[in-house]
């Protein structure tokens, strides 16, 4: 199992998170570690693309949570991007739906933060 995590620019203060594989047991500390630096290396702004994330569990939610708690802190934000059905079930299970921005393209969600 593996995740894959690359992070762009896009635009001056947004920073695009795109995710592949799963976010799980075994992956989960590299995902937060890589979440942790971006966020330390002072992004305040972060959209995450999920659309290639096969298996996500609550430990990934629980980072992203995280993430979300810090970044409002220091007057950033994160937003969601490209959810499976599966990943926004579990999002909806757990009610974090209604705590995360949630948006269909990377355009709506660098848009939002405006």
């Amino acid at each position: 199992m593996e995740v894959k995590i690359d992070v762009r620019p896009k635009g001056s203060d947004v920073t695009l998170i795109v995710i592949r594989g799963e976010i799980s047991t075994e992956t989960v500390d590299q995902f937060k570690e890589k979440i942790d630096q971006v966020i330390n290396d002072g992004k305040k702004k972060l959209v995450i693309d999920l659309q290639e994330v096969n298996y996500l569990n609550s430990m990934g939610l629980g980072v992203f949570a995280s993430a979300l708690k810090k970044l409002k802190k220091s007057n950033g934000d994160l937003k969601l991007i490209n959810l499976s059905p599966t990943v926004m079930e579990l999002l909806e299970r757990s009610r974090l739906d209604k705590v995360f921005d949630v948006f269909e393209s990377e355009e709506e969600a660098v848009k939002s933060f405006s």
